[in-house]
């Protein structure tokens, strides 16, 4: 059984916990919430198997976190993914939120506009979805050359009853389109001013 404790911590999302994996720098471990239906855990799992037959060497670069299985930890059951860290200091990377809310980001405007594109282009070449994409669902993962690689750490999937997207090309661009303009993602200034309004309404953005 994996030992987690507080110092371990990372964040949470409306669902899960998120820790660093106890033994292995490179992974972490996400947690259910007391609160949260078990069925709804395992509704991105599902999506992950079916996926996990991809050949990722294809992809110009991983663009989603990988999962990793199951384990047991002192807190319940964990899932266990990828970690997504900078190679300029091997810190967590930031989420594309983070970024945009900065007063004065490292990152300028136009290398996170090249990442959104390319990050769409490769859910669309490959057919990988998500169900829940927004910029709190979005690392910023700075490369040793400065650049900057956008990853989803969370939310992939969808709940298609015929997933004609799965399987033709027509279907995937239109599904991903679509998503980037429900999420407010087409440019920063359009999720700059959505991340306004949810906050000036109130809204609780974990």
């Amino acid at each position: 059984m994996i030992e987690i404790t507080p110092k371990h911590y990372i964040s949470e999302g409306l669902a899960r916990q998120v820790y660093r994996h106890p033994e292995q720098d490179n992974l972490c471990i996400k947690i259910g919430k007391p609160e949260i239906e078990t069925e709804h855990l395992y509704k991105e799992i599902k999506y992950y198997e079916k996926i996990k037959q991809k050949n990722s060497s294809r992809f110009e670069y991983q663009f989603y976190a990988k999962y990793h299985g199951e384990i047991e930890t002192n807190l319940g059951v964990g899932f266990v993914y990828d970690l997504v860290k900078d190679e300029t200091t091997q810190h967590i990377s930031l989420t594309l939120r983070h970024y945009l809310e900065m007063e004065h980001s490292p990152i300028v405007d136009e290398s996170l506009n090249d990442g959104l594109e390319r990050l769409k282009q490769q859910m669309i070449a490959h057919k990988v979805f998500a169900s829940d994409l927004r910029a709190r669902n979005i690392c910023c993962k700075i490369l040793k050359d400065n650049s900057v690689n956008l990853v989803i750490i969370d939310g992939i999937g969808h709940r298609d009853f015929f997933p004609m997207a799965d399987y033709m090309n027509h279907f995937a661009k239109k599904k991903v389109e679509r998503r980037f303009e429900k999420a407010h993602l087409n440019s920063l200034a359009e999720q700059r001013a959505h991340i306004k309004k949810l906050r000036d309404r109130g809204d609780v953005l974990v």
